[in-house]
């Protein structure tokens, strides 16, 4: 069975046929995503993972560049992105996919049982070009990817199965084309992986205070290696990927918790609620009211 009729099987099932935007799954890490409407370009923060699509096309903006994809591709994100996306279903019919985030502890363990099969494994990353991977997606991968989301129609399956099968899809990612930005994730000394952490850091921390020389000395770098490294890694210095994280945050909180535009300024990390309205309206292209009011 297809991937796209698996996917619309699980629509059918969980009674999706108006629903917009992510769904959570019963197995951790997985989410489904279906949207009729798609969007024109906007800006977003895209988690690290995969992303699969069943049925439609999306186009990621990044580093100006503009990075399509639709069914028959996976996107490797090796880490959390901010772009610009744009989606559009086909024919009259729903963008259908999910998306699967990878914890680094399975990707950590699965990298070093490989390493003791084959000691030919990919190279630290020299620049982005491995940050966001777009590659048609391999057979291998392919009947995985079907596994888990067979599993996901199934709510015993899922429960007892989601993990094995998770596990299935990462190993077969890791071998696929797109592998290589999973590789370079796991090696904990290599600069993809610091600035990966320093990321973590970040997301979690965003309402911090965050100095960027203590973020270098964490990643145990000199600050114009950071820097670059950081750069290399997400196409953004780390003041305007601090910004952006915090932005979109906001955005949740105040289209989808209905927070109030000055609470969410200071639980976002703004002392001025003012220098917040006015970055929030040049990132999203409205005032944070405005988008209050079309949530």
């Amino acid at each position: 069975m297809s991937l796209k009729t698996l996917m619309q099987r699980y629509v059918d099932l969980k009674e999706l046929h108006d629903f917009e935007g992510d769904y959570p799954t019963k197995i951790a890490n997985v989410r489904f995503y279906r949207s009729e409407k798609g969007h024109l370009r906007k800006p977003t923060m895209y988690k690290s993972g995969l992303i699969i699509l069943g049925q439609g096309n999306k186009a990621l903006y990044a580093g100006g560049e503009r990075i399509p994809y639709g069914a028959g591709d996976c996107l490797v994100m090796g880490v959390p992105m901010p772009v610009e996306c744009e989606a559009y279903p086909n024919s009259d019919e729903p963008l259908l996919g999910m998306g699967i985030e990878i914890p680094i502890h399975i990707l950590q363990k699965q990298v070093t049982k490989i390493k003791n099969h084959n000691e030919s494994l990919p190279v630290e990353p020299s620049n982005s070009k491995l940050t966001i991977r777009r590659e048609p997606i391999d057979e291998q991968l392919r009947r995985a990817c079907s596994r888990l989301m067979e599993a996901l129609c199934d709510d015993l399956e899922a429960e007892v199965l989601g993990e094995v099968l998770l596990e299935e899809v990462i190993f077969f990612a890791l071998l696929s084309k797109g592998g290589d930005t999973l590789f370079t994730l796991a090696d904990q000394e290599g600069k993809y992986a610091r600035i990966s952490t320093i990321l973590q850091h970040i997301h979690t921390n965003y309402a911090e205070p965050l100095n960027v020389s203590e973020l270098a000395v964490s990643a145990g770098m000199s600050i114009s290696s950071f820097h670059t490294a950081f750069k290399d890694v997400t196409l953004e210095t780390p003041v305007q990927y601090i910004k952006k994280v915090r932005l979109d945050k906001a955005r949740e909180l105040i289209c989808f918790e209905g927070k109030r535009v000055n609470e969410t300024a200071h639980l976002v990390g703004y002392s001025s609620a003012a220098q917040f309205s006015r970055e929030f309206k040049r990132h999203f292209g409205e005032a944070p009211k405005d988008a209050a009011q079309m949530s």
